[in-house]
């Protein structure tokens, strides 16, 4: 992962020489990169706003665009209309279930309209799905990296934590006893919120357990490979449980008192920490 994180750290700070807009103006974030979409990583960012007008996030050149408008014997595909603007760098942006009717420029600059918010593709309620592409590297970028900060003052909240035995899902507070016969994973639930109405995605995620860093791990990129969406080569349900909890895999209990520390950040860089600590009482199946 080092050499990785060097090579994105040398690619962000080429990619600074580009000027980045949000791609909407008095927009509100709905959906963060890297959040968990119950079977896989949503890879880009979703918003709305009070015109529903869309610019491109920077000026580029047009590559690809599908609308119903052109295609109307053809059903929707999953993004619904959509485009796709090259930049420089090697950088593409991606703007999903866009309204229907189009109008096509071979460039477009910063302050020229690209299309409407819509309701298109596999789509639950008016949005824009936006996404920074490296095609070339196979990875979705994050765009809270490239764009201008959104004001966020609220931290993440750690709500609870838990582990899961079969189906059944035992929470576990301070003080807690709990018998196991594995070593499962720890399973934690974090909210994050913008405006005090949404729940988001994290950036950051660091666990410690006795001690041990447990997990360590960053929503900067995604990848795409043959094992899916990967983030630093971790599968989606290496990083979320089914039900959207952050998984924490990897974790050896010590047999009496089982101390945890989670630091959390998000994109803006606020931060919390908690601390639990909780008796373990192994019995071990033999295999």
């Amino acid at each position: 992962m080092r050499n990785n994180a060097f090579s994105v750290c040398i690619f962000v700070l080429t990619l600074m020489t580009t000027s980045f807009r949000w791609p909407v103006d008095n927009g509100r974030i709905t959906s963060t990169f890297g959040e968990s979409r119950w079977d896989h990583f949503h890879d880009g960012v979703d918003m709305i706003a009070p015109d529903n007008k869309i610019y491109p996030v920077a000026s580029g050149r047009l590559i690809f665009s599908w609308d119903r408008s052109i295609f109307p014997l053809d059903n929707y595909p999953g993004g619904g209309n959509y485009k796709i603007i090259e930049h420089t760098n090697g950088v593409y942006s991606l703007y999903l279930h866009l309204a229907d009717g189009i109008s096509l420029h071979q460039r477009y600059r910063e302050d020229d309209l690209l299309g409407m918010i819509g309701n298109t593709g596999h789509s639950f309620g008016k949005h824009l799905h936006f996404s920074l592409l490296k095609i070339a590297k196979g990875i979705s970028l994050n765009p809270f990296i490239f764009l201008p900060q959104f004001r966020d003052e609220k931290e993440p909240q750690i709500c609870s934590m838990y582990i899961r035995i079969d189906d059944r899902y035992f929470l576990i507070n301070e003080n807690s006893n709990i018998r196991l016969t594995q070593h499962y994973p720890l399973l934690i639930d974090i909210s994050d919120s913008i405006e005090g109405k949404e729940s988001l995605g994290i950036y950051k995620l660091n666990v410690l357990v006795n001690g041990k860093k447990t997990l360590d791990v960053d929503f900067s990129q995604i990848g795409f490979s043959k094992n899916g969406l990967t983030i630093w080569d971790k599968t989606f349900h290496d990083l979320f449980d089914e039900k959207g909890y952050y998984k924490v895999k990897n974790i050896n209990y010590s047999n009496g008192i089982n101390q945890v520390r989670i630091l959390v950040s998000d994109y803006a860089g606020n931060s919390s920490t908690k601390e639990i600590s909780f008796n373990v009482k192994l019995e071990l199946e033999q295999k």
